[in-house]
């Protein structure tokens, strides 16, 4: 493991700081299947699976887990998963010995409260919890206060040197897989094709189970923002293609978006050539203004100030960003956030311009706050053509 057992110990360390200096007496770290940073944080353990499955009491969604770990130092941090047809992938993973399943998750996490008597304890993605297992859960733990929190996600925000080495692992990930996808591009090619280059590229370098979904497509289809690439839109001369790449490095997640022209450069037509210079002046105003002391609303103010400038601020999306570690998508994001960076956080920066009908654009890339300003994480040129005089300038 990259991440240390003295790693694990100051994690769990910090951890309790937090719960004690919040009142809490434990925390109940829940991950599912996609956001799953908490329990991994923690254990090293994550769901890889979700559906259905049969127990003597009926069908369940099977998909979750939960670390309940108390804030007294001599509280045993305990491990759960509700598949358990993966106890031994779980007890072989998790840094804490008791690891175990069960198809009753919440009632078993009750059970353990109530026979700790923990009062006060925070759930950590509380919104993702499932119903039937906070009603069990406080069943088997009546009179427990259960406080919806983001105390972990917060301790997670300042990301440690080994964190940062894996961060930045994973966005020359992110560069080689986006290289790889705009190298792919060329009049006759499908989005499917493109796409293939940069998905290989992924999983050849980095982990076999990406961030999550990429974003790639061309042309009109560059104006959904988020669509997946499709077997049958062929690209044709007149069209960019649009990438936006999440590859996954031992956990931790990279994520890179970049833009290719398919024809001729003096075939690019000046409404598109505009959409793409704006979007790239928004995310070089924004990362020349990231320092400890800003705050991403700040942040997000500058982005679509520029945008404003040049009148198409009805075109950018609410999103200019979001903090990446072992969530693609973790706290803070820019949408109203006041609280000001610190050195050791790791976000994006990715202004996009949507136009219903002609295109999108998305320029993006990872930064590091550090102590004096911010190391740009991503070097990926921001230009629109291969070696071009201007993509070696940008």
């Amino acid at each position: 493991m990259s991440i240390t057992a003295q790693e694990y110990a100051q994690r769990r360390q910090r951890t309790q700081e937090a719960l004690r200096a919040e009142g809490f007496d434990a925390v109940v770290a829940f991950s599912d299947y996609k956001i799953y940073a908490n329990v991994r944080y923690l254990t090293s353990y994550y769901i890889r699976f979700a559906g259905y499955e049969h127990t003597p009491g009926g069908y369940y969604v099977f998909g979750h887990c939960a670390c309940l770990m108390g804030a007294a130092e001599h509280d045993e941090p305990v491990l759960r998963t509700d598949q358990t047809w993966d106890v031994l992938r779980a007890k072989d993973m998790s840094v804490y010995p008791d690891a175990d399943g069960t198809s009753q998750l919440g009632r078993e996490l009750g059970e353990l409260i109530a026979k700790r008597g923990y009062k006060r304890v925070a759930i950590d993605n509380w919104f993702i919890f499932p119903a039937r297992d906070y009603l069990e859960m406080t069943k088997a733990a009546p009179g427990v206060e259960f406080v919806g929190s983001t105390i972990l996600s917060e301790v997670r925000r300042i990301k440690s040197p080994a964190e940062i080495a894996l961060l930045r692992r994973a966005e020359e990930i992110a560069d080689a897989a986006v290289q790889a996808g705009m190298n792919a591009v060329r009049p006759g090619a499908t989005e499917y094709e493109i796409a293939m280059a940069a998905e290989m590229e992924m999983r050849r370098l980095g982990d076999m189970e990406t961030a999550g979904s990429s974003i790639i497509n061309a042309g009109v289809n560059s104006a959904l923002g988020s669509a997946g690439p499709t077997r049958e839109h062929v690209i044709s001369a007149n069209e960019w293609a649009f990438f936006d790449c999440l590859p996954r490095y031992e956990g931790y997640c990279g994520d890179i978006a970049r833009m290719r022209w398919a024809g001729d450069p003096d075939d690019l037509p000046a409404e598109l050539e505009e959409l793409h210079a704006v979007t790239v002046a928004m995310n070089r105003a924004v990362v020349a203004a990231v320092r400890p002391g800003v705050t991403p609303r700040e942040l997000d103010e500058i982005s679509k100030g520029v945008a404003a400038e040049h009148g198409l601020r009805d075109l950018a999306i609410p999103l200019t960003g979001h903090a990446t570690g072992l969530d693609i998508h973790d706290i803070p994001d820019y949408n109203g956030d006041d609280d000001p960076l610190r050195a050791g956080e790791v976000f994006t920066i990715e202004p996009c311009l949507l136009k219903a009908g002609v295109a999108g654009t998305r320029i993006e890339d990872v930064v590091l706050v550090t102590e004096d300003g911010n190391e740009c994480l991503t070097t990926t040129p921001r230009g629109l053509f291969a070696q071009s005089p201007a993509e070696v300038a940008a």
